[in-house]
């Protein structure tokens, strides 16, 4: 990350000011947000899970019983099929999940959240949510998180809109 956040005027006026103010600094949230969390959870020495692991045990426990299909988890937290491959693997390996082959489809298998994964996601989650709060809703009132909520979810349904129709 930058020690200080790009200026709109160095995008070659492909964009507009308008455009160039609010797209530069939305790539380089989307570039630092997961990483810079990662780092603060990890210095304050209470986490064992990084924040991939820590959102895939908060899917899974929503869905304790059935458990997710790997494509399904991809799919939800926007990450490659082969990056969920390595975090379940990883995952796995400490006992936090279990993956097994779908009954009703051979070619997927389901993952589900152990009794360890529960506890780790009980131990570490209050301490991912506190860093989020810290770095991220500290900084906005209340107004201000409603209207960026609905703008984010405007641009969001825009991005399934055009995805849908690519597929």
């Amino acid at each position: 990350m930058a020690n200080k956040v790009s200026k709109p005027n160095a995008v070659n006026k492909l964009f507009s000011d308008d455009e160039a103010s609010f797209w530069i600094p939305l790539v380089e949230i989307s570039a630092d947000l997961v990483r810079v969390i990662d780092k603060q959870t990890k210095s304050k020495m209470q986490v064992h899970t990084n924040f991939a692991e820590a959102a895939l045990l908060a899917y899974l426990a929503g869905v304790f019983e059935s458990g997710m299909s790997m494509t399904e988890l991809s799919n939800r937290l926007n990450l490659s099929a082969s990056r969920v491959t390595r975090i379940i693997q990883d995952m796995e390996a400490k006992g936090l999940v279990t993956r097994n082959q779908s009954k009703l489809d051979k070619r997927s298998n389901i993952v589900q959240i152990t009794k360890v994964g529960v506890a780790r996601l009980n131990e570490d989650g209050p301490v991912h949510i506190d860093t989020v709060r810290e770095i991220v809703f500290s900084k906005l009132n209340e107004v201000e998180m409603k209207t960026l909520a609905k703008l984010l979810v405007r641009i969001r349904q825009s991005l399934a809109e055009v995805d849908h129709n690519l597929t």
